[in-house]
């Protein structure tokens, strides 16, 4: 996984020298995050969030990063009682697979992990959720349906990066646009 990893961050880096949209940024200072958390928020624009797959061998992983606006409304860590609700809720929608994404039932997919957080710094916040699928036909997945956009009004963009053992591609949809074929991309 780790030689993924690494495939994802020259993708991302190949994909952002290529970006030409206007990065959100704020001049504030950093908080220091408990340990492992990732240290530094990339700069993002609201409205457009970030869909990572990978696959190793029978197994896809899912990763989104999502600018906290457009997951609750708001980039502050909630401190009032009725923001803290809604990122309870985001966090509880991000923590079932089946909120963000649909697969073909060909492919006998099933959830081996999942992880959601919030990570806050400063002025700005963002959503990440991973799920690792573990799935029995592979090659049988034909189509991707992203559901992101029917959990979070304030999404207006998803950029896609996948990555099987051969290929790779790249997507932007939006709330109209929220399915991917990917007949004969994954292969075992």
């Amino acid at each position: 996984m780790k030689f993924f990893t690494l495939l994802w961050l020259l993708i991302s880096i190949n994909s952002a020298a290529e970006d030409d949209h206007h990065d959100h940024h704020h001049d504030h200072h950093h908080e220091e995050h408990e340990k492992k958390e990732k240290k530094s928020l990339d700069a993002h624009v609201h409205g457009v969030s970030t869909l990572k797959i990978v696959q190793d061998n029978n197994k896809l992983s899912f990763e989104f990063e999502m600018p906290g606006f457009d997951v609750v409304g708001f980039e502050y860590k909630a401190k009032k009682k009725e923001d803290i609700k809604k990122v309870k809720n985001a966090l509880k929608v991000l923590s079932d697979y089946t909120n963000m994404l649909h697969l073909s039932e060909t492919a006998k997919c099933t959830e081996d992990k999942n992880s959601a957080r919030v990570i806050n710094e400063g002025s700005h916040s963002e959503f990440m959720s991973e799920y690792i699928l573990n799935c029995k036909n592979i090659t049988q997945l034909k189509e991707l349906k992203i559901e992101f956009f029917k959990s979070f009004e304030y999404s207006k963009k998803l950029n896609i990066e996948l990555v099987s053992k051969n290929k790779t591609m790249s997507y932007q949809m939006d709330r109209l646009n929220n399915s991917i074929d990917v007949k004969n991309f994954f292969n075992d």
